[in-house]
């Protein structure tokens, strides 16, 4: 992907964020990850600590996505901040 500049990769990551099936996917993922959490005993610490690395997977996704995005912003409001003073 380094041929992607900044900015195409934030608008992607945007556009990912926002996309409804996208989301859709992330809330079942979540709520499976719950459901099954919920359901285990804490006798069953591989399987609940196995859940607890899948939604911290989840989250750096998320938060992947989320970097992206901000840096784009970031860069969009230095470009302004600078026309401004020129």
């Amino acid at each position: 992907m380094t041929d992607i500049t900044r900015e195409q990769k934030g608008r992607r990551a945007r556009d990912i964020l926002n996309d409804p099936v996208f989301v859709e996917v992330v809330d079942t993922a979540r709520n499976q990850i719950m459901v099954h959490w919920n359901l285990t005993s804490f006798e069953q610490a591989d399987e609940r600590e196995s859940l607890y690395h899948q939604g911290r997977a989840l989250d750096e996704i998320l938060r992947g996505l989320r970097i992206l995005v901000a840096d784009w912003t970031v860069d969009q409001s230095q470009k302004k901040t600078q026309k401004g003073r020129e």
